[in-house]
């Protein structure tokens, strides 16, 4: 028998539960359909190792806007956040940078190196306040079409320009963010490339670039998003999971309805609309919109089919770039890493619980020539994390968690295949983590690895990216995923997306799920009147 609802929400990544939500809470029938057996998508948490509850991709949230966590009352959905209150950054001369969120701690840090930086600090810190907070807002904007000429779209970009009319001269600003590489624009404010390295460091995490890279200060930006927050950085108690099922419980009060262990195959078209889906099992599902949180390549290219798709279209797909250098380590181990360089009373925190591991600004280059020649880094920068120092349900009593997070090993290796290389290479992450921790990895009990093929394989990350492709300015906004069908919808009427690969990208922020979900309540009616 053939099930109908008002909207069908293909995958349970946390956009995918965010879009439900909010289509739930506008009184809409909603189902979630999810292949895996959990929820989450890159925002999971697994079982990895018996006993071990890990956070499978994601592994700290800070990036999810105050304003979507308040609309979907995910605090009194069960999410519970254990903050971070820095950064501890190793560097070569055996001491450590902190970039805390006490603003004085963090130029005491810098003051060791160069006094003039940490008089500098201020100002950087002032300039991107303000930067993010531009930038922010246009995080929740849908993105128009500049091509078209009809009255719609004069209309959304006159009324766009009107919004951000105040920003005045702080559009150069945004220009160097969007254009600049993070090492030349943090060459700005700083001299010592220790604390360009501290700061810049992000700009690499996740991206298939290096600091000097043109474009990579706006991935440094992109991450400073998580202040917004109020406790920056942080845990989700319980893992990252914790997010979606937050989610799950904000929709499910309002009777979204959930279906794991289905694997959505095929988007049923009919006359050039979406109409409903068929599962890998052979079940059929109705509805009157469709929403995909799957990434656009997997959306358009497998589930809906060229013969429903312009050409030019699939040829402006086919180009979004995808190929990913970033992987991830989830470790069970007996203890925490012991860090030599690391000082309690100088950095202001009981424990590193999120480390960065790359001391200056030329290690994190030579990591990336490695992999731009088609090789994993010699010497990987590295981001071990662990919650474990902070939560204490992910593990037996007495034994840890920790996430290890980094680049570069491409997804497809030159003269060379994974299968040959994989223990090779998580030999090399530990002689990272022991030269910084020593004994780290004897105190190992399992791990699992997690390359880009492996991302791709579990979550349905086209090339493992993080983000679902990269976030350079030729990949945002209205040219994602694809010119002409940013604004969250598609060529094939009552079909939509809602994740990551569309605008503004990846990161656990529910901005994409909740856009999607304005613009489908936006139409709502004429897809009621059409499906009647």
């Amino acid at each position: 028998m053939t099930q109908r609802y008002d909207a069908i929400i293909i995958g349970a990544g946390h956009n995918g539960l965010a879009c439900g939500a909010y289509l739930a809470k506008a009184g809409l029938k909603v189902l979630v359909l999810e292949r895996r057996h959990i929820i989450g998508g890159a925002a999971a948490t697994e079982e990895v190792v018996p006993g071990f509850h890990m956070s499978l991709a994601s592994y700290l949230l800070g990036m999810m806007p105050k304003r979507v966590i308040d609309e979907l009352e995910l605090f009194a959905n069960g999410l519970e956040i254990l903050p971070c209150k820095g950064i501890f950054h190793p560097t070569d001369d055996g001491g450590a940078i902190v970039v805390h969120d006490d603003q004085a701690i963090t130029q005491k840090s810098f003051a060791r190196l160069s006094r003039r930086d940490a008089e500098s600090y201020a100002d950087y810190n002032a300039y991107m306040a303000d930067a993010t907070s531009v930038v922010r807002e246009m995080m929740f904007e849908t993105p128009f079409d500049p091509s078209r000429r009809d009255w719609r779209s004069y209309k959304d970009m006159a009324s766009f320009a009107w919004r951000y009319r105040k920003i005045g001269g702080r559009f150069f600003r945004l220009a160097d963010l969007f254009t600049m590489s993070s090492y030349d624009f943090l060459s700005q404010w700083f001299e010592n490339d220790a604390i360009k390295c501290a700061l810049g460091y992000q700009s690499s995490v996740g991206t298939f670039g290096g600091l000097k890279s043109p474009g990579s200060a706006y991935i440094l930006l992109h991450h400073a998003l998580a202040h917004d927050v109020g406790v920056g950085w942080g845990f989700a108690k319980g893992g990252m999971g914790a997010v979606s099922a937050a989610i799950l419980n904000a929709g499910a009060k309002h009777g979204m309805t959930l279906k794991t262990g289905a694997p959505v195959a095929k988007v049923i078209v009919k006359d050039g609309r979406a109409v409903g889906v068929a599962t890998a099992s052979g079940e059929i599902y109705e509805a009157k919109l469709i929403a995909s949180n799957a990434h656009a390549k997997l959306l358009f290219e497998k589930l809906v089919g060229a013969e429903h798709l312009p050409a030019e279209m699939l040829k402006d797909l086919a180009r979004f770039r995808t190929f990913s250098t970033a992987f991830k380590l989830n470790i069970a181990c007996e203890t925490l890493p012991t860090y030599k360089a690391f000082d309690a009373q100088a950095c202001g925190m009981d424990y590193p619980d999120f480390t960065h591991l790359a001391p200056d600004i030329d290690y994190m280059e030579r990591a990336f020539d490695d992999a731009k020649y088609g090789w994993y880094s010699k010497r990987p920068f590295l981001s071990p994390v662990t919650p474990t120092a902070r939560d204490n349900t992910l593990a037996p009593k007495g034994k840890h968690v920790v996430n290890i997070f980094g680049g570069h090993a491409p997804y497809e290796l030159k003269n060379g295949v994974w299968a040959n290389e994989r223990e090779n290479f998580v030999k090399t992450v530990m002689a990272v983590m022991d030269e910084h921790a020593p004994g780290f990895s004897s105190s190992i009990i399992d791990m699992q690895v997690l390359l880009p093929p492996d991302l791709e394989e579990i979550i349905g990350l086209p090339g493992g990216h993080i983000f679902h492709g990269e976030i350079t300015p030729d990949q945002l906004f209205f040219k994602r995923p694809v010119p002409h069908y940013a604004d969250y919808r598609s060529p094939v009427a009552g079909l939509y997306q809602c994740g990551s690969s569309t605008h503004p990208g990846g990161g656990v922020t529910g901005i994409p799920g909740r856009n999607a979900a304005r613009e489908i309540l936006k139409d709502w009616p004429r897809l009621k009147r059409q499906a009647a």
